[in-house]
């Protein structure tokens, strides 16, 4: 352990996290990001407050996580790249994290607009519950649940990655409740889907499977697909792009990609448009 871990494990703890929290916003000053960071009790997360929000990270080091800013930006590059939101969109983000998405899309779309943020993994979904509530987004609706093909429950993994919790459906881990697409549309009687974005860790296929009956409804989407980790791990059950491409294109719309880009993840998404 290098000193600097060593310190900081000694001062992460109740009588000294302030001085962290002090350390940490100093250091984004001389970043030019001026952030207020301190200790959040009700996650055991830190919290980085900038005039665009607030957002939860789970550690101060390796740069301190993202800014509602950088989460904005983030938005744009990976998902954004085919289709502007903007006032009034109906906006459905599937595998929401802990909102570092829904943050930006709910202050595009606006009050006129509405965001449903699902979620599958319980703690990771009680923080974006708590990013919700700390930002005030009241024009997003949150359901905790994994998107599938039926309702019947799953099981998802449950290891703590080095900042966040792999959520991948599989044989094992926490078992956590599922629905349709088509579930949904009913429960909150959405007649239009003007954005849907998805990026589930493999699960993309069923989830899709079992919306095609309401695949008309959606505009747009970008899907994140992630055949670049069965190239890395060698776990089959990632490589989905091909036919969730078919599964879009024989929906009606029109799927592009980015096959040039540099980055393994960033060309598996696909996007899609009518």
């Amino acid at each position: 352990m290098n000193i600097k871990h060593a310190a900081y494990g000694a001062l992460n703890r109740p009588p000294t996290r302030w001085l962290l929290g002090v350390a940490a916003s100093a250091r984004t000053v001389l970043g030019h990001e001026r952030a207020w960071i301190t200790y959040d009790a009700p996650t055991g997360d830190w919290l980085k407050r900038t005039r665009g929000g607030a957002m939860l990270m789970s550690d101060l080091r390796n740069g301190g996580g993202m800014s509602a800013e950088q989460c904005a930006d983030e938005a744009q590059d990976m998902f954004l790249q085919r289709y502007s939101l903007g006032p009034g969109d109906v906006v459905l983000d599937v595998g929401a994290g802990i909102g570092t998405e829904v943050l930006p899309f709910s202050r595009i779309v606006g009050d006129s607009g509405k965001v449903i943020a699902v979620e599958a993994h319980p703690a990771t979904y009680h923080r974006l519950e708590r990013v919700r509530d700390l930002n005030d987004l009241r024009n997003v609706t949150l359901v905790h649940a994994a998107v599938m093909d039926t309702n019947e429950p799953v099981f998802i993994s449950d290891l703590q990655a080095e900042d966040y919790l792999e959520n991948k459906i599989g044989a094992d881990g926490v078992e956590v409740p599922a629905l349709t697409i088509p579930d949904l549309v009913s429960q909150l009687k959405l007649d239009r889907i003007d954005f849907l974005k998805m990026n589930i860790e493999g699960a993309e296929l069923p989830a899709l499977r079992g919306a095609t009956d309401v695949l008309p409804l959606v505009r747009n989407a970008a899907i994140g697909c992630h055949d670049f980790l069965a190239k890395e791990t060698g776990d089959d059950s990632y490589r989905t792009k091909d036919a969730v491409r078919a599964l879009l294109v024989e929906a009606g719309f029109t799927v592009t990609e980015r096959p040039d880009d540099p980055r393994p993840w960033a060309a598996d998404y696909l996007f899609a448009s009518r």
